[in-house]
């Protein structure tokens, strides 16, 4: 007991040294190609395995780099080691399986970030739709608007709010709408904006409600050359009707659709207001006549200091010629 036979020693030296045999294999024994291949397979698949393992720990010990799985294998199985001196072919598949392995690892440490989904061609802005749905609007004006509104997104916010002011009073909106989207289209469209402060003041003057002011304000906006004179106009005429917000928005209204290049002057009316001691009626009915014969006013007004002049009292002839004068006559 304790004791070597004699010689057996110095042959499984020999027998672990002769090339191609593989640790196990009695000498003179002939390696089976099938036993090889499944070893190898075998092999393969616990290098797989090993490899995602390790990968999934993320990394090696104290946070250096992964170790190598290969060398830990054949550290722990001298079969696989042997193996792999005696086989060159296997050797090399190994090593390119645990490069594989490595760069996997490497390559999954940083994934790529999803490409960015595309905003699918034609699709309706959410706001845009919301506005169509609010108003029952047609499928096909929404397209459009919604085409006219991607060029104009530094004024979105105050497009829309302009939409929905003037949209919630008209009786037609889809047809309002039409007509806004070609102001867009021209430049001539105004979003809702802050008022200008003379027009804050003309609305506390007459009490004027919100959408006459902001009416007013767009009128300030697109005619900013003639803004003294529009709004000064503007107030001659407020002075003397009993529906000022009406009157403004009538006034705005042709100065903006350009159906006059300007408002009348009362210069000349409000002097003989104040001559003939005018009252509020006769007064209203004057105003109107200017604004009525305003292509004649100097002509009409010459007619109407002739027939007070011959008047006892004034007020009750200006109110007895102002029909005849406003639909063009002569005053009798």
């Amino acid at each position: 007991p304790g004791q070597t036979a004699p010689g057996l020693g110095q042959e499984q030296t020999a027998v672990a040294g002769m090339p191609g045999m593989m640790p196990g294999m009695m000498p003179g024994m002939t390696p089976n190609p099938m036993m090889l291949m499944g070893m190898m397979m075998c092999q393969a698949a616990m290098m797989k395995v090993a490899i995602a393992q390790q990968h999934g720990q993320g990394g090696g010990q104290d946070g250096g780099a992964p170790a190598n799985p290969m060398l830990s294998m054949m550290a722990g199985n001298p079969m696989m080691a042997g193996m792999m001196g005696g086989n060159p072919m296997m050797a090399n598949m190994m090593g390119n399986m645990a490069a594989g392995g490595s760069a996997g690892s490497t390559s999954s440490a940083a994934p790529a970030p999803p490409p960015k989904q595309k905003e699918p061609e034609g699709a309706i802005d959410p706001d845009v739709r919301e506005l169509g749905d609010y108003f029952n609007i047609e499928d096909r004006w929404i397209k459009r608007l919604n085409e006219t509104m991607k060029k104009r997104m530094d004024t979105k916010e105050q497009d829309l709010a302009k939409l929905y002011e003037v949209l919630e009073r008209a009786r037609s909106p889809t047809g309002l709408l039409t007509v806004k989207i070609g102001e867009m289209e021209c430049g001539q469209f105004v979003g809702k904006i802050k008022p200008d402060k003379d027009v804050e003041r003309l609305a506390r003057k007459f009490k004027l409600d919100d959408h006459v002011t902001s009416r007013l304000t767009e009128l300030v906006v697109r005619r900013k050359a003639q803004k003294e004179e529009d709004l000064g106009r503007i107030e001659q005429h407020l002075r003397y009707c009993k529906r000022p917000s009406a009157m403004a928005t009538l006034l705005a209204g042709r100065l903006l659709e350009g159906e006059v290049d300007e408002i009348p002057d009362l210069e000349e009316a409000e002097d003989i207001m104040t001559k003939y001691k005018l009252d509020e009626d006769a007064r209203s009915k004057l105003r109107e006549i200017v604004e009525k014969r305003s292509s004649d006013q100097k002509e009409v007004l010459v007619q109407v200091r002739k027939h007070l002049d011959a008047s006892t009292y004034p007020s009750s002839m200006l109110c007895k010629i102002a029909r005849p004068l406003i639909d063009g006559g002569g005053g009798g």
